[in-house]
């Protein structure tokens, strides 16, 4: 009775910790989303700012409107 009990409580740990891995992978995986949107935000005033010098560059050439 008491191995029955063992065996039992045994897989259960084991599932407990397969999804503990699953929840960290799914972590690890948010953050790296949350990286991705900080580095797209924090490059959108630099292309802004390229784009502008472009378009004054054009406007001081007379090739743009």
């Amino acid at each position: 009775m008491f191995e029955l009990l063992n065996v039992g409580l045994e897989m259960q740990k084991r599932m407990i910790d397969i999804h503990m891995q699953g929840i960290e992978a799914a972590q690890e995986l948010v953050e790296t989303a949350q990286q991705n949107v900080d580095a797209s935000l924090a490059a959108t005033p630099l292309g802004n700012a390229g784009a502008n010098a472009v378009k004054g560059w054009m406007r001081f050439w007379g090739l743009g409107g």
